[in-house]
């Protein structure tokens, strides 16, 4: 998916935005010789396929020599190629095969996130983080899942923090010099695994880290749905005017159809798995899937048909006007689940809302389809 200078710089901007925290984690960790030997590894003479990468799909697989930047979204992202600059990665999962190697930074907010190959420094939030034992990080590990294995060598410093630390089987030296991690419990650390100094630090739940981990979430959904909204513009440029049409003379009955095709969806897929001996099970999965990713982006749907209200209203021209006002509708219905008794309620009724309109939106086009 190619996009124009503005959108790269917004994306750029959001998915650096979102590993800030990281970042700042690590400003009072890392040490100030670390950068010295930069330039006694830097290389011009090597030949590259592709510059600064913008990659957007379900699933990805990098397999080129990159002369600068990746940028990544995706559901699943696999690196087999080779980067001179910076891996900036949002998804679902990551993995750095064997054959993949970074020479600069890996910036990720990734769910599961598998290293095999060769990176210089990784910065990560994660829910599983594995560090296997042919992997090869180059300089220092930061840090911040639920998980972490670490079997492979990290070969300076290692910044984590973690609910559950462990190590592989291998009896080498996995972290070279110092290892500093904070936990609600203090992991088993094998006799020889860290080379350095070990420092631990006991993590107490406060309200600050409820704070941190609300605004990482709020980051993520606006990422998500930039995504949707660049998708949306692309794919089908006239599709928020028909949402805005949608919303201003049918929005009950969105509301209504969205209700209907919730439990229908639920009721019919328990049918067809129990009473089809099998035989319907596709389908119901089927169904199941479609009616979780239409769940997943309505909100998002029922967002920009908003912005495409206000858009219109305030008689801006530019996409750039409607992307900002689908976000902040989003970010506000974000912060409105926050109300207690009543949020949850209203995102309810947006999310089923934004459903119906993309139940409206496909039976027009079918229809549409089948007159032409």
């Amino acid at each position: 998916m190619k996009f124009n200078v503005f959108f790269k710089i917004i994306l750029s901007f959001l998915l650096i935005l979102l590993m800030l925290p990281i970042c700042v984690f690590a400003t009072n960790t890392t040490n100030s010789d670390e950068a010295n030997d930069i330039l006694a590894v830097y290389q011009t003479d090597y030949e590259y396929v592709a510059s600064d990468l913008f990659l957007y799909d379900t699933n990805i697989e990098m397999s080129d020599v990159v002369d600068g930047n990746v940028f990544a979204y995706g559901s699943n992202v696999k690196i087999t190629g080779e980067i001179y600059g910076d891996l900036f990665v949002f998804a679902d999962s990551l993995e750095i095969t064997e054959d993949g190697i970074v020479h600069g930074n890996v910036f990720t907010y990734v769910t599961n996130i598998t290293v095999s190959g060769i990176v210089s420094d990784i910065y990560a939030m994660s829910d599983n983080f594995n560090l296997t034992d042919s992997a090869i990080l180059a300089r220092n590990l930061y840090l911040y899942t639920n998980t972490a294995n670490l079997s492979g060598q990290i070969s300076r410093d290692a910044f984590i923090n973690c609910e559950n630390l462990s190590f592989g089987d291998s009896k080498d030296v996995i972290i070279k010099n110092n290892l500093n991690y904070s936990s609600k419990q203090e992991a088993q650390i094998p006799e020889g695994s860290v080379a350095g100094e070990t420092n631990y630090t006991q993590v107490e739940v406060t309200n600050n880290n409820l704070i941190f981990s609300a605004i990482l979430g709020i980051i993520k959904v606006l990422i998500f749905s930039f995504i949707i909204i660049m998708l949306s513009i692309w794919l089908s440029p006239k599709f928020k005017d028909r949402a805005c049409e949608i919303m201003l003379s049918k929005s009950l009955k969105a509301f209504g159809i969205g209700l209907l095709v919730l439990f229908i969806t639920i009721i019919a897929s328990i049918i067809l798995l129990i009473f089809t001996y099998g035989f319907g099970i596709s389908i119901a999965l089927a169904a199941i899937a479609l009616l979780i990713l239409g769940l997943a982006i309505s909100n998002t749907v029922f967002s920009m048909s908003i912005g495409k209200l206000l858009v219109n209203k305030f008689n801006f021209t530019k996409n750039a006007a409607y992307v900002f006002l689908s976000l902040l509708v989003v970010l506000i219905l974000e912060l409105v689940k926050f109300i207690p008794y009543i949020g949850g309620l209203i995102r309810f009724i947006t999310a089923i809302t934004g459903l119906g309109i993309l139940c409206i939106n496909a039976y027009k086009r079918i229809n549409l389809i089948s007159k032409e």
